[in-house]
């Protein structure tokens, strides 16, 4: 029977030493999946420490690693969710799943609900999503676009033989395959028959028409849906990151369940994004700039940047000069660290910044800091959680934006 172990980010665990190798492996597995800018494990003695990672992985015999976020919330998960873009990497692996009743804190039933509710509501609002396909096909009628090479190199056996290709309007496309491919796979995760059975209606709907795919094309997962399917577009965030993981989605095999595990240092940086588009709309004299890198070092010799800085946020007024800049630092710190604070004030410098704020995820009170050293500028360094594990799409960019207008003010940035 499945064992599944519980850890919390950041908290040591004692572990058996013949599963200590199984979790390295494991972690190994994960860091090919989701590349991660920390560090995800580490070993002293008989304890493990797991972080920058949250969800369920399997281990390499069938047991499966539960890993809850550092911050304690309540429902962790649909926070995660609700964070997910088409970019975000998630690693996804099948597993025996020995659980069935509903948890608060299982990403991958969660993510199950979701994705059904999401695509029920673009179908209901939209019907089913067709995109014009190529599609290629020989007949002695011609009803399309002659292939003169194909045609050619047959011509002396059948000359009637047309290979022809054309545009159509069609249900039976990459993106309503990968949905349902998705569908079919969450089926397995969701917890209780009549979710089940949801998802592999939809798994029908999303493709009406057409046989149930067993395969898509991996490279869909990259694509962006055309403009004018917005409606699938929340859907297609939960769908395309799966889609990525083609040991699963190319191969399902037996397994009766999903595992799904995200780094959550991306997710810190989209919802400080968010954020801060919601504090620069509408008639905010402020505006978001795009991230770029910034030149920190240029060689006098040669003119050369050789090294530069990329703020998380940048926030300019309409005249062009810069209001703040923003570090995300997923950290569980009560008072800034030496090290984000250089990082910090050293980008802060490079861009003129009077304000440089770092952002936490946990629920921080706001911190302001007079910083030395500037000269006749007053500088100033702000620390501030955004609470990353309890935001909900639109109200939470809305109370965020609040959140941080106030920083501002106080720190005399607006």
């Amino acid at each position: 029977m499945t064992e599944r172990l519980n850890f919390r980010e950041f908290e040591s665990s004692n572990v058996a030493p013949h599963r200590r190798e199984g979790v390295l492996r494991a972690i190994a597995t994960l860091g090919e999946q989701l590349k991660p800018r920390l560090k995800q494990i580490t070993v002293e003695g008989d304890t493990v420490t797991l972080r920058n990672v949250v969800g369920s992985f399997a281990l390499p015999n069938g047991d499966v690693v539960e890993v809850a976020p550092k911050v304690v919330t309540d429902d962790w998960t649909t926070a995660v969710i609700h964070l997910l873009t088409p970019d975000t990497r998630l690693a996804v692996a099948g597993s025996q799943r020995s659980r069935s009743s509903p948890r608060r804190d299982d990403l991958s039933a969660a993510l199950a609900l979701e994705f059904a509710r999401r695509l029920e509501r673009a179908i209901r609002r939209e019907g089913p999503l067709q995109v014009y396909e190529r599609k290629h096909h020989v007949s002695r009628r011609w009803s399309g676009r002659l292939d003169v090479t194909r045609w050619m190199r047959g011509v002396g056996l059948d000359p009637t033989r047309f290979p022809m290709s054309r545009d159509e309007l069609s249900v039976g496309n990459d993106f309503t395959r990968g949905m349902s491919v998705v569908a079919g796979l969450l089926s397995r995760s969701a917890t209780g028959g009549e979710l089940a059975s949801r998802l592999r209606r939809l798994q029908a709907s999303v493709v009406v028409g057409e046989p149930l795919p067993s395969f898509v094309n991996p490279s869909v997962a990259r694509r962006r849906l055309p403009t004018q399917w917005a409606a699938y577009e929340p859907a297609w965030a939960i769908a395309a990151p799966l889609l990525r993981n083609q040991s699963v989605v190319g191969d399902p095999g037996h397994a009766s369940g999903l595992e799904v595990a995200v780094e959550p240092w991306p997710l810190l940086e989209t919802l400080l994004e968010r954020t801060l588009r919601a504090v620069s709309d509408g008639d905010s004299p402020l505006r978001l700039e795009p991230k770029r890198t910034h030149p920190l070092l240029v060689n006098v010799a040669t003119g050369a940047t050789e090294q530069s800085v990329e703020p998380d946020g940048l926030l300019r007024w309409s005249n062009g000069r810069v209001a703040a800049t923003f570090e995300a630092k997923y950290s569980s710190v009560a008072s800034p660290s030496r090290e984000h604070v250089f990082q910090a004030l050293t980008t802060a410098a490079a861009l003129r910044s009077p304000l440089a704020v770092l952002v936490y995820p946990s629920s921080m009170d706001a911190k302001l800091f007079d910083v030395a050293g500037f000269d006749d500028r007053r500088v100033r360094l702000a620390a501030v959680g955004l609470e990353l594990f309890a935001y909900r799409r639109g109200t939470g960019d809305a109370q965020r934006a609040k959140q941080l207008n106030r920083l501002l003010a106080h720190a005399g940035a607006i």
